[in-house]
This record gives C-alpha cells, sequence and structure tokens, in this order.
C-alpha cells in the first residue's frame, strides 16, 4: 500500500484508494474476486425485468432491482434495470396528478359520456355551465417563473410579492357558455343551500338572457350536496326548462374550471392589495 501512495498513481482518500484499503482489510489482499464484473443479460432476464415493471410501474430503480434479484439466479446492478427498462420504451417520469375517483363514480362518469358523446354541436351550444372558485389577493398558490440572470432572483421585477395569511380571498359562482360568460356572483359568507338559492333567484336568468339564451337552455351543476337538497330542486324544476347533472368528482367536464384559470392569469396583472381591489378586477376582466 506504500508504494501505492509513494508512486502517486492514487492519491490518498481517492474513491479507488478506498476501495482497495478496503478489500485488503476484508479479503487480504488486493485482486479481485473471481466472478466480479458486469454480466450481460440473456432474453429471458430482460423480459423478467420488463415483466416486473409491466406489472408495478411505481416500482422505483432500486425496489425495481431488489425484486428481479430475488427472482433471477444471478445479481443485476440497478443501472442495469434502468437500461434495460429504458431499451424497452419504459422512461422514468412524473406521475401526472388526477383526483381519486372511486369505482361507483368511474362507472358514471363514463354513462354520462356514453350518453352525451353524440348530441349535437346546437345541444352544447345550449348548456350554461357553472362553478365557483376561490381567489386570493396574492394570487395563486401555483409557481411563477419569471425570465432572469444569474444571481438576479431579489431585483424587484423578479420577485413575487406575498403577504402574511395570503391577504385575503374572494370566493365567487360564475356561469359560462359558449356564447360567452354570465354574471359573477361574489359568495360573502359560508355557502349553504338558502346561499345558494339566492344566487340562482338574482344570477342564473340574468346570466341566460346576457348569453342570449332566454328561456331555452340546459343548466349544468354538479351533485354538491346544496345543489341537491328538495328546496334547491324545486325551484329549478319551476324556473328551468331542462338540466345537466355532471357525476360526482368530475370537475374535468366542466369547462368553467378553464375561466378560472384565465381569469386568474388577467387578475394577476392588477396591483391587488385589498379585497375591494380584487373584486373590481375581478368584475372587470
Amino acid at each position: 500500500m506504500a508504494g501505492l501512495c509513494e508512486g502517486g498513481t492514487e492519491p490518498p482518500g481517492s474513491p479507488k484508494a478506498t476501495r482497495i484499503v478496503n478489500r485488503y482489510k476484508y479479503n487480504g489482499g488486493i485482486q479481485n474476486e473471481r466472478g466480479r464484473g458486469r454480466k450481460k443479460l440473456n432474453e429471458r432476464d430482460e423480459r423478467q425485468i420488463v415483466s416486473t415493471v409491466r406489472r408495478n410501474p411505481r416500482l422505483s430503480a432500486p425496489k425495481l432491482t431488489s425484486d428481479v434479484n430475488a427472482t433471477l439466479n444471478r445479481p443485476v446492478f440497478t443501472e442495469t434495470t434502468r437500461r434495460t427498462s429504458r431499451r424497452a420504451g419504459y422512461h422514468g417520469r412524473v406521475a401526472r396528478k388526477k383526483p381519486r375517483i372511486t369505482e361507483v363514480n368511474r362507472r358514471k362518469r363514463l354513462d354520462f359520456a356514453k350518453r352525451y358523446v353524440n348530441c349535437s354541436e346546437e345541444f352544447w351550444k345550449s348548456v350554461i355551465f357553472s362553478d365557483e372558485s376561490k381567489f386570493n389577493i396574492s394570487g395563486s398558490d401555483g409557481r411563477n417563473f419569471v425570465w432572469r440572470r444569474v444571481n438576479t432572483k431579489f431585483k424587484k421585477e423578479n420577485l413575487r410579492p406575498t403577504v402574511k395569511h395570503g391577504g385575503g380571498s374572494s370566493m365567487v359562482w360564475g356561469y359560462i357558455s359558449a356564447n360567452g360568460v354570465g354574471n359573477l356572483a361574489f359568495i360573502e359568507s359560508t355557502m349553504n343551500q338558502y346561499g345558494y338559492l339566492n344566487i340562482l333567484r338574482q344570477n342564473l336568468q340574468q346570466s341566460a338572457e346576457k348569453m342570449g339564451l332566454g328561456s331555452y337552455y340546459q343548466f349544468q351543476h354538479d351533485n354538491d350536496p346544496k345543489h341537491t337538497v328538495l328546496n334547491v330542486k324545486l325551484w329549478l324544476l319551476y324556473n328551468t326548462s331542462k338540466r345537466l347533472n355532471t357525476p360526482p368528482q368530475s370537475p374535468d367536464l366542466n369547462p368553467t374550471e378553464n375561466l378560472w384559470w384565465e381569469l386568474e392569469k388577467r387578475v394577476q396583472k392588477h396591483h391587488v392589495t385589498n379585497k375591494s381591489q380584487l373584486k373590481a378586477a375581478l368584475i372587470q376582466e
């Protein structure tokens, strides 16, 4: 070992020198053990790896390697399982987020899709979609991006101002159809069946007329408990011509979600510091 250090080929403390020292301590020599080194997988071994990936795509590479080693007759390195998976077309990616949906609601969503998939364009033009959303004074809780140079992250133009506790917020209820947007109703207290009824009375028909639909429209709302109580059902029965009830756990079936996203982007361009300014910006946009 003295010759190794004095020769200068491997400085003390380098990874290779450390491995040689450890090998000498545990094996009494510095020669590689027989049988060590990379072993090429045969087709059967590769199929086993790919089959394991296919059965459980959430396995991490180390856990995948551990499971494969438990079934093969020889050890496989983690990088080997990665390369084999990539050659088969499997690449590590961040899992996309999607609301957890029960099996019962999956069937309801599928039944809804089958029922309405062949409806005409005229039918969908007659639908008024509705939904509620929350807007913070300080903007979305998500990430914001800026173009900046190195070491300029604290320049004023590159900062995203925040306020303690979010600075307040506004809950709103809105309507949208193929013809445009309807009224924007502000929710000032806890939303219950009576608050929802007031919003319907004051805004639904006005919104329909504003969008040029008159009394001939399909009104959509989700299956929130306050939407399905008897009082609301009776009011809708006598005051709307038809209703389109989307299945539970189906925010992706409501285009109003896209409206809220666009509205939030536009509101962020305003200099909003209090709730009154937030409301004014929401109404303007």
